[in-house]
C-alpha cells in the first residue's frame, strides 16, 4: 500500500476546508450500514455482508478524511490514511483485503464465501471501534 503522501501528490486527494457536517453525516451512515451488513449475513449472500462492512470503515475513515480538509477520490488513498492515522500495517492491509473483495464482487462478478462474510464483519467491527476512537479524539 502506498502512502497518503502519494496519492495526494497524484491528486486523488484533494486539500479543502474542513466538513464537519458531512463528516457526521458519513459517521451515521457507517453506523447504519455496519448494522445492514450484519441484518443481511443472517437471510442474504455473502458478497452483501463483505460490500457493506467495507464500505462502513471506508465511510468512517472518509469520514475522518472530511473533518481534516480532505476529499478522496480513491478507496486506496482513504485506507492508506489508516497509516496516517498511526494504525499498524496489519489492520491496513485487513481493510484493503476487504477492498479487493469488494472490487472482485462489484467489478469482476467474483462471490464471497461465509467466511469472507464473517472475517469481514469482525474485521469491520474491529477497525470502525478504533476509527471511533479517533473521532472522539479529534471532535
Amino acid at each position: 500500500m502506498r502512502d497518503f503522501s502519494f496519492f495526494l501528490a497524484a491528486k486523488d486527494v484533494k486539500k479543502q476546508s474542513p466538513d464537519r457536517h458531512l463528516a457526521n453525516a458519513l459517521i451515521k451512515e457507517s453506523e447504519d450500514r455496519l448494522k445492514l451488513a450484519k441484518d443481511l449475513a443472517k437471510t442474504q449472500k455473502p458478497k452483501y455482508t463483505v460490500e457493506n462492512a467495507y464500505e462502513a470503515v471506508r465511510e468512517l475513515i472518509d469520514a475522518i478524511l472530511y473533518s481534516e480538509g480532505y476529499k478522496s477520490y480513491s478507496h486506496e488513498a482513504s485506507i492508506a490514511y489508516l497509516g496516517n492515522l498511526n494504525f499498524s500495517a496489519t489492520d491496513v492491509e485487513r481493510v484493503d483485503r476487504l477492498r479487493e473483495l469488494r472490487n472482485g464482487i462489484k467489478y469482476r462478478g467474483e462471490d464471497a464465501s461465509q467466511e469472507d462474510a464473517t472475517e469481514a464483519l469482525i474485521i469491520s467491527e474491529k477497525m470502525i471501534k478504533k476509527l471511533m476512537e479517533k473521532i472522539e479524539f479529534k471532535t
